[in-house]
């Protein structure tokens, strides 16, 4: 039987609420990682206002970085999902197409960069090169962790999340909004604090849903949300915007009008190249691993 990535964590093993008990383990234990690690990295160092360390940053990347075996420790132990089914359709990271949709991602970064340059624009900080003191540390955190903290958030809202409210309902368009506003909401953002930052999440969330559905897996979603990161970091150490970038409360318009166009560019060259490469969009796999004879499931 053919199943679309959206519906991947509904089986006949396991009863489909689980679905709501496993995205709620995933939380309190996230929660629970986030308070010893950043914990931990406040008594080691407390940034003046306004600015973020290199070592705060690694700690933000550290507790993110936990979504990922948390995602799958629980949708194999507790929805006996199939391994591999958070990843793709066909159960595994498909990496060459996310080698492609990595390099159409960083074009897309480039170009918005080059409109910044030209001043285009209105920024938060200011756009002239300006060190971050702790610059190497930065951008040396930014290139071994961001990619792994970025494709994390990835494996839980574009994972286990969308295919969790896909487990509890058909509608696509409903399972993209919900798992949207939940990935706005993580990232503390809210319509009436910030509209036009509400937006520029919003716009991410919509797209990445998108393109692990028609995709048939999380390849551009986190290809996308790794080189936003990446560059967006690597340019605020080399400009000492780290902490207005990390702990932006708002955004200008004209900013988040260049985002959404940078998100919908990536969302039609991802949907090309999935289609130029015969990207497999459902899975013929079972759903789920038979628990052992005699075994409870929990």
């Amino acid at each position: 039987m053919s199943t679309p990535y959206q519906r991947l964590l509904r089986n006949e093993v396991v009863p489909r609420g689980y679905v709501v008990l496993g995205a709620l383990t995933i939380f309190v234990g996230w929660a629970v990682w986030g308070i010893i690690v950043l914990s931990a990295a406040r008594a080691i160092r407390i940034d003046p206002p306004g600015t973020t360390s290199w070592i705060t940053l690694l700690a933000t990347n550290l507790y993110l970085i936990s979504l990922i075996p948390l995602s799958i420790v629980v949708a194999r132990l507790l929805n006996r999902q199939t391994p591999g089914l958070l990843s793709s359709v066909v159960g595994r990271l498909r990496w060459r197409p996310l080698l492609w949709f990595t390099v159409a991602a960083l074009v897309c970064e480039l170009l918005s960069l080059l409109v910044i340059k030209l001043g285009l624009v209105t920024l938060l900080h200011d756009n002239k090169f300006s060190l971050a003191p702790d610059a190497v540390g930065i951008i040396a955190v930014v290139l071994l962790t961001s990619p792994i903290q970025a494709a994390a958030e990835e494996f839980f809202f574009r994972g286990y999340l969308l295919q969790a409210a896909g487990a509890l309902v058909r509608s696509p368009i409903v399972i993209v909004l919900v798992t949207t506003i939940l990935f706005t909401m993580a990232h503390g953002v809210w319509p009436w604090e910030s509209l036009p930052l509400f937006l520029d999440r919003f716009a991410f969330g919509v797209v990445a849903g998108v393109l692990a559905i028609l995709t048939g897996g999380i390849e551009a979603p986190i290809a996308v949300h790794v080189m936003n990161n990446v560059v967006t970091f690597i340019y605020a150490a080399l400009t000492d915007s780290v902490g207005s970038s990390l702990g932006a409360s708002s955004a200008p318009w004209s900013l988040v009008i260049l985002d959404i166009a940078k998100f919908a560019a990536f969302g039609a060259l991802a949907v090309w190249l999935a289609r130029r490469q015969r990207l497999e969009t459902v899975s013929e796999l079972p759903l789920a691993r038979l628990p052992l004879p005699g075994s409870r499931l929990m």
